[in-house]
């Protein structure tokens, strides 16, 4: 049976409990997060959990089933924060049979290392990683644990409790070895003392299945429909994430797709990753890489030249905010920091101070965040930190970060009836299901032109469900699970008084709000 994994970072003790029936996925995790926190716990608390759940297809042969969600309590604007995580960790987990990962309480020492293998769990404390980069724990804990060791952890810039602080995880061996999710929240493993979690295991597909054969031969089939869709078989693995700001520049357009790029190059750290994860059926991740272009860390890194060219275009030149925009990206993946929220705070910044943009003033303010220095922190907080400086300042009020959920009144989504789950509600709250189901399952969001929105493809992902559990299944049972989902995190909103804020989404809502629009 699956288990959950609880580790008590005030006590030093490891556990493990039964898998709750029924949950998997994002609801497991924020079934675990009610379940381990109290009501109104402070985001910063040492009562508030850090839960990591793989998707119920995770860690088995199905394509682009490869993350895991991580929630925690937040305060502010939902009362949930949520993110969504790839890379190899997700899937060795998943084949570890561990259902979740729930850390609880603060570590008196810091720098408390979660170590999990086929045959134990421990915790460690490695004050040597302290000060160190993100990219220096990584190599660090692999030449300590072997290379091919998956790792979740966190780096300085949580150390400083900073908003824009994240966590980062490693890819299978290769360059480049780790990322950070734009939407992720170091400050609250930070404050726990939480460096990392290391999952050493050999295997990525060894989740226990009812009907392997099964699955394997509707896993084909999905991958057949996710390689045939002209976004996932053809521009993202053409030209890479960059795809996803034309189609939000060009209203939906599909943007032509290009030859892909040749075979890796050579590299001093390994062959280049094209795919965050095995069993990736997309591929988006360097595919420009064998024109001898820099290589990205994630998807994530369009976003910050695509910030930059919003803040500073007619300021500075496109080769300058080419070379700021790889800049801004390196500097915040070795601090932990969200380089695309950090870029417009900077602009912000600039703007209040009467300051001209250069190249060399910006990356000056993010050394500042690395130095911790007052107006360091003030910008590591982001937007947010700088609006409630001028909380009666309209001006200042429009340029804050709002979630995704927030623009979607400004969309006229569209949706099939494909279910009768879906019968009663509207086309956005049809649209937030299926995310979620997809979530649960642990598939890759960028599938998502793919497989939303079309009923043969629901029942092909129910029977999948069924091979690896054993339960029969529907597309209904899939999404009104879903629906409880979404229903149980507005009930722990409500708790915390905080109800009507809005779904707590992935920023790639934006996207799907303007692919699906009527």
């Amino acid at each position: 049976m699956a288990s959950v994994l609880i580790a008590d970072l005030t006590a030093q003790a490891v556990s493990r409990a039964p898998a709750p029936a029924l949950h998997y996925g994002r609801g497991l995790a924020v079934s675990l997060l009610a379940q381990h926190t109290p009501a109104h716990c402070p985001r910063l608390s040492s009562e508030n959990a850090f839960v990591i759940a793989p998707g119920l297809l995770t860690g088995t042969p199905v394509p682009c089933a490869t993350r895991a969600s991580v929630v925690a309590r937040a305060e502010g604007h939902s009362g949930l924060a949520v993110t969504n995580i790839t890379g190899d960790l997700p899937q060795k987990l998943a084949s570890l049979d561990i259902a979740a990962i729930v850390i609880k309480g603060k570590s008196a020492l810091g720098n408390a290392v979660l170590y999990i293998d086929a045959q134990e769990t421990r915790l460690l404390h490695m004050p040597k990683l302290q000060g160190l980069s993100c990219g220096e724990i990584v190599a660090a804990l692999r030449e300590d644990m072997g290379t091919d060791c998956a790792i979740l952890g966190c780096g300085p810039a949580a150390d400083m409790a900073l908003p824009l602080s994240g966590i980062f995880t490693t890819y299978p061996e290769g360059t480049p070895r780790f990322t950070c999710p734009r939407s992720s929240f170091g400050d609250v493993p930070g404050s726990k003392g939480l460096r990392a979690i290391v999952i050493k295991y050999d295997h990525y597909f060894d989740a226990p299945c009812a009907h392997r054969a099964s699955l394997q031969a509707d896993g084909k089939r999905l991958a057949q429909r996710i390689l045939q869709d002209p976004i996932c078989g053809g521009a993202l693995p053409g030209l890479g994430s960059i795809t996803i700001l034309h189609l939000l520049k060009n209203g939906g357009a599909i943007p032509e797709t290009p030859r892909r790029a040749p075979a890796s190059r050579p590299s001093a750290e390994g062959p280049i990753n094209y795919c965050c994860a095995p069993m990736c059926a997309i591929g988006c991740l360097n595919r420009h890489a064998g024109s001898g272009g820099r290589l990205f860390a994630a998807p994530e890194e369009a976003e910050v030249r695509a910030a930059v060219g919003h803040c500073f275009e007619g300021m500075l030149s496109e080769s300058e905010m080419d070379a700021l925009s790889a800049a801004l990206s390196t500097k915040g993946l070795s601090l932990g920091l969200n380089a695309t929220e950090f870029a417009y705070t900077a602009s912000l910044y600039m703007q209040l101070t009467a300051a001209s943009p250069t190249p060399s003033l910006i990356l000056s303010l993010m050394d500042e965040v690395a130095q911790g220095t007052l107006t360091g922190r003030l910008l590591g907080g982001g937007t947010a930190a700088l609006c409630r400086l001028y909380p009666n300042d309209e001006a200042v009020q429009k340029r804050l970060t709002r979630p995704a959920v927030q623009s979607e009144k400004q969309h006229a989504v569209k949706l099939a009836v494909i279910s009768e789950a879906l019968r009663d509600v509207d086309d956005m709250e049809r649209l937030y299901r299926q995310i979620f189901l997809m979530e649960n399952l642990g598939l890759c969001i960028f599938s998502s032109f793919a497989l939303l929105n079309h009923a043969d493809t629901l029942a092909l992902l129910a029977r999948l469900y069924a091979a690896r559990t054993g339960e029969d299944a529907d597309a209904d049972k899939l999404l009104s699970y879903a629906g409880e989902c979404l229903e149980a995190e507005e009930a722990l909103k409500t708790q915390d008084a905080l109800a009507g804020a809005g779904h707590s989404v992935p920023e790639f809502v934006k996207v799907l709000y303007r692919y699906f629009s009527a």
